[in-house]
């Protein structure tokens, strides 16, 4: 069989199956378990694709997701987080855009805890939104950074979606891990830098108004007491990664240690917080493990059939720069953002684009941080991004489609800047990882 049917068979009837509102992991198990039926010898490939279920979730490598996922929603519902959020909305004081200012960097804080683009923009949309509207913010300074911010969520460590698509992509956790930062706090330049900038053009869409003033002796004692453990756990993380000290999993049990000791400490841990935080991470971490053990039956059919080679030869030998199909397969990712969680338009499209990667020479690193900021761009893309349903969800009645549309186009932009910068600045995403191998 010519390996565009296999390809076409595959996705489509994945499509057809989530269309039907069957969960995602489901869905990819329905269709490798009939594709392994015909493509791999009937009977023994449905035995292999249930002895490859537990070898492709039994590796080292994924262990950091359930710890990453734990110590976030931990810090989440003792309310450790938000304290650090407060700390920040005391030192911006009076200042124009303030609420807009804050929301991205609760985006920042929270996202990067918990991994999850819809979750934070629920949670801000939720928290944020009201006082945003009932203080006179327009509709673009208000809902538009409450999406926008979501995308920062798989660049800044610790985030388990990065730890996923280095074990679908087969690339170092530990690196992958670290070159998001330099662009993840470029891209929040950018967000800050823009709603600074809009509100100086228009002050009438961020209204300034009074806050209480804080006395600086407040402020500090607040940082020192909420701030600064936080950050603490933080660099237990991406600190003792880049330093060497721990691996990708042994940083993340290690944070995940101090985030109970610091709800410990601040009395904040009881077992009806312990249940939330474990529940949590079971549900979140069996769908990701779920997905993920259907993947390894996808790589084997596109490898057996020869429609991952197929596809590679029919890339590589076409009259076109690399680099344009390279940008092509990326837009392919933002177009599926519109439909799919960020897990399962890895787990369709890795197994596709690696061998495409690595037959071009590119570096794998460099390709998994355009990956991951073309995965979160895609849920915040118009019209069909996921994250635009979740924020109407939360919105007031009177907030249309056209609104979230019109205020999350400058965060896309914003986005595919990003985008461009690394792809033509691969420096920006192996700086950091390249400093590792010196320590």
């Amino acid at each position: 069989m010519e390996w565009w049917l296999v390809i076409s068979l595959l996705f489509g009837g994945m499509v057809l199956l989530i269309l039907t509102n069957l969960p995602v992991a489901f869905a990819f198990l329905v269709v490798n378990l009939v594709g392994a039926y015909f493509f791999l010898g009937g009977v023994p490939g449905l035995i292999s694709t249930v002895t490859g279920a537990f070898t492709s979730i039994t590796t080292f490598t994924l262990l950091p997701v359930p710890f990453f996922i734990l110590m976030g929603t931990l810090i989440f519902h003792s309310g450790l987080g938000l304290n650090a959020v407060n700390v920040l909305d005391k030192w911006l004081g009076r200042l124009r855009g303030r609420l807009s200012i804050l929301a991205i960097m609760m985006g920042v804080i929270i996202g990067a805890l918990s991994g999850s683009t819809i979750a934070t923009c629920a949670l801000l949309g939720t928290i944020l939104l009201p006082d945003m509207l009932k203080r006179g913010y327009s509709k673009n300074m208000s809902l538009g950074p409450l999406m926008g911010v979501g995308t920062v969520d798989a660049l800044i460590p610790p985030n388990a979606l990065t730890v996923v698509l280095a074990s679908l992509a087969n690339i170092d956790v530990g690196q992958l891990l670290i070159a998001g930062i330099v662009p993840g706090v470029i891209m929040s330049g950018l967000y800050l830098l823009y709603v600074i900038l809009w509100c100086r053009l228009f002050p009438e869409e961020a209204p300034v108004y009074d806050v209480p003033h804080i006395p600086l002796k407040e402020k500090v004692m607040a940082t020192v007491k909420y701030l600064l453990p936080l950050g603490l756990i933080i660099f237990m993380v991406i600190g003792f990664i880049f330093l060497g000290v721990a691996t990708p999993t042994e940083a993340a049990a290690t944070g995940t240690l101090g985030s109970f000791i610091l709800a410990l400490v601040y009395r904040r841990l009881n077992w009806e917080i312990i249940k939330k935080s474990v529940y949590g991470t079971l549900k979140v971490t069996v769908m990701i493990f779920m997905i993920i053990i259907v993947s390894n039956t996808y790589g084997e059919i596109l490898a057996f059939t020869g429609a991952a080679a197929g596809m590679t030869g029919f890339l590589t030998n076409l009259n076109i720069p690399p680099i344009v199909i390279l940008i092509g397969m990326l837009i392919v990712v933002l177009i599926l953002g519109c439909f799919m969680e960020t897990v399962a338009i890895m787990m369709i499209a890795i197994p596709i684009y690696m061998p495409v990667i690595h037959a071009f020479g590119y570096n794998t690193i460099w390709f998994g941080v355009l990956m991951l900021i073309a995965l979160e761009t895609g849920l915040i893309t118009p019209p069909f991004g996921v994250t635009l349903f979740v924020m109407k969800g939360v919105a007031p009645p009177e907030i249309t489609m056209a609104d979230i549309w019109k205020a999350v186009t400058p965060y896309v932009i914003v986005d595919v800047l990003c985008i461009a910068l690394v792809l033509f600045m691969p420096s920006l995403a192996t700086v950091v990882p390249g400093l590792m191998g010196m320590r």
